[in-house]
């Protein structure tokens, strides 16, 4: 087992991830963590106060919830892009809705999960009744925009380019990771 210091989430916090094979230092990997599926940035291996690799050093325990599933695809990039424009919309939504409330709170960013359908609000102040009911509205809209829009880019172009063609990952014998989700 390897052991990488990843950037996670909008604050850029730095945790301990592991992985089962080597990856490049600055490289965008998927990563799994206690709040679900997310991209990081590989910021360095992990090395022992001796030297070694980290992966020989038997006093390193595998870190607890957090583990490199692979590097991100150009699949998923398009993905982030595609989730970073509802999420910008959802945090002008909140932010909006905030000043019109007579809450006191302030939202600064929002994580979003690589699933699509995860939003994690970061606020400046207490979370009043009226933060967490706004914060609670937002992420059910944005959940089910994310949820409408990927299911009608599906039905009209399927999973990418020349999805379902005889060049694309519907022909006999071929796939891509999209197939599966999109059910072309």
């Amino acid at each position: 087992m390897i052991h990488y210091f990843v950037r996670i989430g909008v604050l850029g916090e730095i945790r301990l991830a592991s992985a089962l094979a080597p990856v490049q230092r600055g490289r965008r990997v998927v990563v799994r963590s206690p709040r679900g599926i997310e991209v990081a940035e590989v910021i360095s291996e992990r090395r022992s106060d001796s030297g070694r690799d980290s992966d020989s050093d038997a006093s390193v325990v595998d870190p607890p919830g957090y583990r490199i599933v692979r590097p991100t695809t150009d699949s998923d990039e398009l993905l982030v892009a595609r989730l970073e424009r509802y999420k910008t919309q959802a945090i002008e939504a909140c932010r909006t809705r905030l000043d019109r409330s007579a809450s006191g709170a302030m939202l600064l960013d929002v994580d979003q999960l690589l699933d699509g359908g995860t939003l994690r609000m970061h606020f400046l102040g207490d979370v009043d009744t009226d933060a967490q009911r706004i914060a609670d509205e937002i992420a059910e809209e944005y959940e089910s925009v994310v949820r409408t829009n990927h299911l009608s880019e599906l039905l009209t172009d399927g999973c990418g380019p020349e999805c379902g063609t005889t060049a694309g990952c519907g022909s006999s014998g071929g796939s891509c990771a999209g197939c599966s989700g999109c059910g072309v």
